[in-house]
């Protein structure tokens, strides 16, 4: 069996799926100047300080910009767990028991944390550990235009860290740290969590465990400094223990101070990341693995995001969800992918059939509202996604 642990951020996604970016409604709630709690497309900002930007709490600010409506969706969010329940859908479409995924995270002691469990528990994680912690539990409201950007869509979003700021590495059970494949997703939004990545990594590392960081918005770090780089830990030290790290384009440019996709990917190279991913929506991804850890060697490429899901949505907007979890659901089809590798024994792990996955289940990701799509049968998502797998392969030349 190959075992996968997962911890950070878990929460739930309340989704305005009809947000309309150019209106006054917007402009008038839209950022000024960096880290100061403005809404900006494609960013992240803490509740508090929106609403200290607006002068009024989140309600009544988003009132016009919403126009009065309830959110269209509640989801499972968060890119620890969305990555992680999706990982576990592909893995165990077979059934059987050649795979485990776990996940750790933190809920508080109010209603939303009864409802996030009761919302994870059909997903297929095979072991969820919720750790009760004083503070709401943890909630996102997400901004979603689909017109954006010529029609590919882009969120913002105003995130509550509340119960999960408090999750720490006390909380994150022994087994992590002897499993297969670690997975720390979106500890910018458990930043106890984040601060402590480096002795954690290690740990994972020296036992043999494949390392995964999958990064997000760290507005904390942003607020703190709008100029320098965003750290990943406590020291630079944490890169070395990294076998792969996925960041879109805007944290990998704040996290290396690098000015484009190459930069940033030199710069992890110096660091003594293994292998590194930098998406940029749907443009073309960066990536290139260093020949350091468990990643075959791969120069620095481009890859394209998937034209049969471009072509799709163009052809049938009626079935466009939105963006939501896109990222997360690549860096879960990346996980699975190792996982298979790993279970059959093939030797380094290789960097273009894990795209293959994450491409495609990314892009599967804007069929459906929110990050988590519901099955109604185990292996009903990887029967969806198989096929957009297959097209890509092909879309690129890989056999």
């Amino acid at each position: 069996m190959i075992h996968m642990a997962g911890a950070g951020c878990a929460l739930l996604d309340f989704i305005h799926a009809d947000v309309d970016f150019s209106s006054p409604a917007f402009s008038a709630l839209r950022s000024r100047r960096p880290g100061d709690g403005g809404l900006e497309p494609g960013k992240l900002v803490f509740a508090e300080d929106f609403e200290r930007f607006a002068g009024a709490d989140i309600t009544v600010a988003l009132a016009a910009l919403v126009r009065g409506a309830a959110p269209d969706a509640c989801n499972v969010g968060g890119p620890g767990i969305v990555a992680m329940i999706h990982a576990a859908q592909l893995l165990h479409a077979g059934g059987g028991a050649r795979f485990s995924v776990d996940f750790t995270g933190a809920r508080g002691a109010d209603s939303n944390g009864g409802l996030l469990g009761s919302m994870v528990a059909p997903c297929g994680l095979d072991g969820l550990t919720l750790v009760p912690k004083e503070g709401r539990t943890a909630f996102t409201l997400v901004l979603s235009d689909p017109r954006h950007d010529g029609g590919r869509g882009e969120r913002c979003f105003i995130n509550e860290i509340g119960a999960a700021g408090r999750l720490g590495a006390e909380d994150l059970p022994a087994s992590l740290f002897d499993a297969d494949i670690a997975v720390f997703g979106g500890t910018g939004l458990t930043p106890a969590l984040h601060d402590a990545l480096g002795p954690l990594l290690l740990r994972c590392r020296s036992a043999g465990t494949l390392t995964i960081v999958n990064t997000v918005y760290d507005f904390r770090n942003e607020r703190r400094d709008p100029v320098g780089r965003w750290p990943l830990g406590s020291d630079e030290g944490t890169y070395a223990s990294v076998d792969l790290l996925v960041a879109d384009l805007e944290e990998a440019l704040r996290l290396s101070g690098a000015s484009d996709a190459s930069g940033a990917l030199a710069f992890f190279g110096s660091r003594g990341v293994g292998a590194a991913v930098v998406t940029s929506g749907t443009r073309d991804i960066a990536v290139a693995a260093f020949g350091k850890g468990r990643f075959a060697p791969m120069p620095e490429r481009r890859y394209p995001v998937s034209a049969a899901v471009m072509a799709e949505l163009a052809a049938h907007p009626e079935r466009r969800g939105d963006t939501t979890g896109c990222g997360d659901n690549f860096a879960g089809g990346l996980v699975a992918s190792a996982a298979m590798q790993l279970e059959a024994g093939a030797g380094p792990i290789d960097l273009g059939e894990a795209l293959a996955w994450a491409v495609a289940s990314g892009g599967f990701a804007c069929f459906h509202v929110g990050g988590v799509f519901t099955e109604d049968r185990p292996g009903h998502k990887k029967s969806l996604i198989e096929p957009r797998v297959a097209a890509w392969r092909s879309q690129v030349g890989l056999s």
